[in-house]
């Protein structure tokens, strides 16, 4: 049997698979990005969370943010075989590649995330072929759900938001402003707690100020994390994944159409194609 996981900067999907792709168990856990956890706290997490559902399991493999570097790779593999006991080598693949080959299965085209973070690939069926740097949320990542909320929490704060919504979100999320802070600059993990107040931001997507924090983003997005690609491939398919791409498509939609351009798919989760892709296209255990 086959274990997958699919991990963000939030969560981990995990999916244990037979030869033929249908689900025997599956679970959900943090996420568990190597940049965020240490490989002792990654073990402990499947050990307890994980470990459970995999009687029988003979192979991992893993996609996930933060595992684009070897080291990073390594980090999350060793974790993972301390705790499973599995007959073949785990597989640790970034988390753009899931969604290339979940969304795109053999066909080429562009894959784009919209989550908790931001990332983009060109793919040739095959494997990533161009990548901008992601770079993270301080740098980059416009258009996720870290940026944008990010933005919104900012036109809050600094009280330059219409009074009805900041005192929907004071009455939500019962924070002061030392409170706030101190979560952002001093505590772990910003970045999923920024992108928890999606539900808020899409509460009120509609509403003016929101709307422009939404168009900015995505123009910005598509600037650097589409255009940023020759014509070549912007002919060919382009796909999105994500919470964020999902929950607010209408504005990704209309977001591209102001460059001349399609998105052919947005799914929520790319669980269902990377089973499909491993069981089906390129069956991973034979």
């Amino acid at each position: 049997m086959l274990l997958i996981a699919d991990s963000g900067s939030t969560k981990t999907d995990w999916r244990l698979v037979d030869e033929e792709g249908n689900t025997i168990d599956a679970v959900q856990c943090k996420g568990l990005n190597p940049y965020f956890l240490t490989e002792t706290e990654i073990a402990q997490i499947i050990k307890k969370e994980v470990a459970p559902i995999t009687n029988g399991v003979e192979k991992v493999i893993f996609y996930g943010a933060g595992c684009g570097l070897p080291e990073k790779v390594d980090q999350v593999k060793n974790a993972i075989e301390s705790v499973l006991p599995i007959k073949y080598p785990t597989e640790v693949y970034g988390d753009i590649l899931g969604a290339a080959r979940s969304l795109l299965q053999g066909q080429q085209g562009i894959t784009c995330i919209l989550g908790t973070g931001a990332n983009s690939c060109v793919y040739d069926g095959h494997g990533i072929i161009d990548n901008v740097p992601s770079l993270g949320y301080i740098l980059a990542d416009w258009g996720s759900g870290t940026v944008l909320c990010k933005d919104l929490i900012s036109l809050i704060l600094q009280e330059k938001i219409d009074a009805e919504i900041r005192e929907d979100f004071h009455a939500t999320y019962p924070m002061d402003l030392r409170q706030m802070l101190d979560k952002i600059y001093n505590k772990p993990q910003a970045n999923r707690f920024l992108a928890s107040f999606t539900p808020f931001l899409l509460k009120y997507a509609h509403h003016k100020a929101c709307e422009k924090i939404l168009k900015d983003n995505f123009r910005k997005f598509f600037e650097y994390y589409v255009l940023a690609y020759d014509e070549k491939p912007l002919s060919k398919a382009i796909t999105f994944t994500g919470s964020i791409a999902y929950h607010f498509s209408d504005f990704l939609h209309s977001t591209a159409a102001e460059y001349g351009l399609a998105i052919n798919k947005i799914v929520q989760h790319p669980m269902n194609g990377l089973v499909k892709y491993h069981c089906q296209t390129v069956p991973a255990i034979k």
